[in-house]
């Protein structure tokens, strides 16, 4: 709720999401605090097991923001008690809509501050101090990515609507494809892009109220009708938001815009908000619904009536026909889909989360289907993990079927190029064609213990170019720190161990969320010898409670 409200109110942010980012260092906190206009941040009751952590990382940043004058919001649930020293300044909230009445009182001091304050003055700072390289998390980089992003043969794939599922690890890339794609699909006006990023606490409320109750047959109806119905509303309100004004001033498209206004504005229905609210007004209509009529009874059957008029609350048919009769004003249409695997538990992807996904997927299809037979253009395509995609293989048959590009960083050249091109466009003044060896010669030491410096990097980051982007701003913050004029072999050790600990605790989150029966598996690895056989190592997985049918694809690292 927090980032639609600062989106719709037109404002670029950055955000801190633990599940991709395992700390905030204090050097980056400052940092991002003093290069920003403001700050937002919520704390948490205690009921959810990261909370402590969570609130102390906020109030740090809140006493950040204090110091440095600038406009702060600090958002807590009603009932939780704020720390002390911040207790005065929170916002308190009961419902999600309170916090929009909050954010809207920010963006009007955010506004003033940005009238009022000087441009930052201070001494000049050595090359390495200046360069910039984008972010490790792609959401805190859209406003300067397309600027140095390695445009993949999977994302020529994907622009040229020749796949509906992008596969890949986490750090791959994903999110950085999900939005060049958005951003160059959306460069043509008469295009109509659909970019949803579901925001996780939504659709675990959806399993939660609802799913849960229900039986399996009764599952995979509901959510097909569900993801259609909510596929179709936001397209249609992707296509009225984009012509609000023009039609005003088309006559072509005037009354064909009145037409389909009026099937989609219905009594009882949100027509505003983002995708976001929309999903959750929807959930929890629905859920509510649901038990008003069937109470808590498990296992229960829905028929087709009864799944109509829980889920519908248009014309459906009157609005599809409205809409196909719009879209012969428009070139294309495009779905994208992304952060669905954040909607999912801590313990892994559960029989439920596959079929919501399954469903998806197949109501994208079928809303692809319908409006291409109208000789309209149209794609839907779907970012998930490598494991994710695994999941729904074994789930069904039809799955291995499906247009897919994978993610899959095996050619430590590309990696080099990734990161080649980072920093040329953070060097002004550079030749953008110069080669990587003369641009990294000026900026880190050429070899770390004999064995060139880029190879180094590269072989410990797992081949994602996340984790090449997170070792090297570890050592390049340990040598801006030190005031180095470039990269040394002590920035090198000191980055690679503070990446480690990063990395140690970001693949144990990683493998409980594949391996749900084997927590803390990499933990059990510290004391154990540098080699180890099958049989020892069959041992210490079953000693963290994996089960049997696990074992072997953990031994193998078989994760995606």
């Amino acid at each position: 709720m927090m980032t639609s409200r600062l989106k719709e109110a037109r404002y670029r942010y950055r955000s801190f999401n633990p599940s991709e980012d395992s700390r905030l260092s204090a050097a980056d906190a400052i940092k991002q605090v003093a290069e920003f206009a403001g700050v937002l941040l919520s704390l948490e009751s205690d009921r959810h097991d990261w909370a402590t952590i969570h609130n102390l990382r906020g109030v740090f940043v809140a006493g950040l923001g204090d110091g440095m004058g600038k406009p702060s919001l600090i958002l807590c649930p009603d009932g939780h008690d704020a720390p002390l020293d911040v207790r005065d300044e929170v916002k308190l909230y009961k419902h999600p809509d309170d916090i929009g009445g909050h954010v809207a009182s920010l963006v009007l001091d955010l506004t003033d501050y940005l009238q009022q304050v000087d441009p930052p003055s201070g001494k000049v700072a050595t090359s390495l101090q200046s360069l910039t390289f984008g972010d490790p998390t792609a959401e805190n980089e859209m406003t300067t990515l397309g600027a140095y992003y390695l445009r993949t043969d999977q994302f020529h794939r994907a622009l040229r609507g020749e796949v509906n599922l992008v596969v890949g690890r986490k750090g791959s890339g994903k999110t950085a494809l999900f939005l060049q794609l958005r951003d160059r699909v959306r460069a043509d006006k008469r295009n109509v892009i659909v970019d949803l990023k579901p925001e996780g606490y939504q659709l675990i409320k959806l399993k939660e109220d609802l799913l849960s109750y229900l039986s399996a047959g009764t599952r995979q109806h509901l959510i097909t009708a569900f993801c259609e119905y909510l596929l179709l509303l936001d397209v249609t309100y992707k296509v009225l938001e984009k012509d609000r004004v023009t039609h005003k001033h088309n006559h072509e498209i005037y009354d064909l815009y009145l037409d389909l206004e009026q099937p989609y504005k219905v009594e009882n229905f949100s027509a505003e908000g983002d995708f976001s609210e929309r999903l959750l007004n929807l959930s929890s209509r629905i859920a509510s619904e649901y038990r008003e009529k069937f109470g808590y009874s498990s296992e229960i059957k829905l028929s087709t009536k009864d799944v109509t008029s829980l889920v519908y609350a248009h014309d459906i048919r009157a609005l599809g026909e409205k809409l196909s009769n719009y879209l012969e004003t428009k070139q294309s249409v495009w779905i994208l889909f992304d952060n669905l695997d954040k909607g999912w538990n801590t313990g892994g992807v559960d029989e439920i989360d596959a079929i919501v996904l399954r469903c998806l997927v197949e109501a994208g299809r079928k809303i692809e289907r319908d409006i291409r037979k109208r000789d309209h253009t149209f794609h839907c395509v779907v970012l998930i993990r490598n494991d994710v995609y695994k999941h729904l293989m074994k789930s069904s048959a039809d799955y291995g079927k499906d247009m897919r590009a994978v993610l899959d960083w095996t050619d430590p050249d590309m990696l080099r190029e990734m990161l080649r091109l980072r920093l040329v466009s953070g060097i002004d003044g550079i030749d953008r064609d110069v080669s990587f060896e003369q641009v990294w010669r000026d900026i880190c030491v050429s070899h770390y213990h004999g064995e060139d410096t880029s190879d180094y990097i590269i072989e410990r980051s797992l081949m994602r170019p996340r984790n090449v982007l997170k070792f090297f701003a570890h050592s390049k913050g340990f040598a801006n720190n030190f005031n180095h004029n470039k990269i040394d072999e002590t920035d090198i050790e000191k980055g690679i161990k503070a990446y480690s600990q990063d990395l140690l605790v970001e693949l144990d989150h990683e493998l409980n969320d594949v391996y749900p029966s084997a927590p803390d598996l990499l933990y059990s690895l510290l004391d154990s010898k540098p080699v180890l056989t099958k049989l020892e190592l069959f041992g210490m997985i079953r000693s963290v409670g994996a089960t049997s049918a696990a074992m072997p694809a953990i031994a193998e690292g078989k994760h995606g």
